[in-house]
């Protein structure tokens, strides 16, 4: 029973974890760029390097919102987190078919698979709480 409340915590941790630095790994470095740019400062960053961070840190997210699915068993959460990983890749791998094809900004998408994933999140997180209250 210690062992999987022990992996229950970690998975808790790796998921809220892999979901903020998805987002701050976005959000953080545009802001940083442009508080450098104010301050006349350029910086080269590598989009593609930065956009497999992005996805690499929602990826993490949702493999501990997958481990978590085995103490709870409610799918929601997972799927919410699937379907906003799904929406950060598109959006930071197919924009151009987002914006040129469909009509539809990459931004509008990637802020909907972060949001998707930060309820996925505190989903979890509120059924891992209500099941460590029965317990």
């Amino acid at each position: 029973m210690a062992e999987t409340r022990a992996t229950n915590e970690k998975s808790g941790w790796l998921a809220c974890g892999g979901a903020l630095l998805s987002i701050l790994a976005c959000y953080g470095t545009l802001a940083l760029v442009a508080v450098l740019a104010l301050m006349g400062v350029s910086l080269a960053v590598n989009v593609h390097v930065w956009a497999a961070a992005i996805v690499f840190f929602a990826l993490v997210a949702l493999l501990g919102i997958a481990l978590s699915w085995r103490s709870h068993h409610h799918a929601g959460p997972l799927c919410v987190a699937i379907l906003g990983t799904v929406f950060v890749v598109v959006a930071m791998y197919g924009s151009s078919f987002l914006d040129t094809r469909l009509g539809i900004s990459s931004r509008a998408v990637e802020a909907l698979g972060f949001a998707a994933l930060l309820i996925a999140v505190i989903w979890d997180w509120r059924l891992k709480r209500h099941i460590r209250s029965l317990a």
